[in-house]
């Protein structure tokens, strides 16, 4: 019954243009589903490489309606490596030049990822609604050892929880957990939960179940 409410959320025609992309760039698969309300925009000197499936603007019972819009930009790269799902109202963008590197997991509604540099994003990851991933200020600001972009690594079963931001330069832990509306500008452990702005460590050897 679950399957085929999501086959019915799907636009077949969108679907078979996005793969009929992919297949140019030897992939020989259906491996991105396209549901209905997805703004999708491929550049086509993009590189993409899908070893499992991307399911994008997929309805989550009916909590927002908002589009989701998703883009790769000239000469990025995008890399998913497992079974990945971007909820309805998201936003993914991929700048010109950028590596998005995605492995299984999803992104509930409303949630954004701004790649312009580069970012990885590990097995097993729970991003919640309204969260913002993004590793680049986009504004130059002058003072010494400055650098506007930088790469941000999620490890694996990391949960981060709703209206929280993961900011540039960050690497966050395996199975660390991320509270609700933190701010993420520092390195987080392995099984740590933090929270506040700027988010610090509130506890140490935690563990989550999916």
């Amino acid at each position: 019954m679950k399957k085929l409410k999501m086959l019915k959320q799907i636009n077949l025609l969108k679907t078979l243009y996005i793969s009929l992309l992919i297949y140019k760039k030897n992939e020989k698969k259906i491996s991105i589903l396209a549901f209905r309300k997805a703004i999708i925009k491929i550049a086509r000197d993009s590189s993409i490489k899908i070893n499992g499936r991307l399911r994008i603007g997929e309805f989550w019972d009916m909590v927002t309606n908002q589009e989701t819009i998703f883009l790769t930009k000239k000469s990025s790269r995008l890399i998913i490596n497992g079974h990945f799902i971007i909820y309805n109202g998201c936003s993914v963008s991929v700048q010109e030049n950028a590596v998005l590197e995605i492995g299984s997991g999803y992104m509930s509604c409303d949630s954004i990822i701004m790649c312009f540099n580069n970012i990885k994003i590990g097995n097993g990851v729970f991003i919640a609604d309204q969260v913002t991933i993004r590793d680049s200020d986009n504004h130059s600001i002058e003072y010494e050892g400055y650098e506007m972009s930088k790469p941000i690594n999620i490890g694996n079963h990391v949960w981060i929880g709703m209206r929280a931001t993961i900011l540039k330069g960050v690497t966050i832990g395996d199975g660390a957990i991320i509270a609700a509306g933190a701010v993420v500008n520092k390195n987080v452990p392995t099984n740590a939960l933090v929270g506040g702005v700027p988010a610090k460590v509130l506890k140490t050897n935690v563990h989550w179940k999916d």
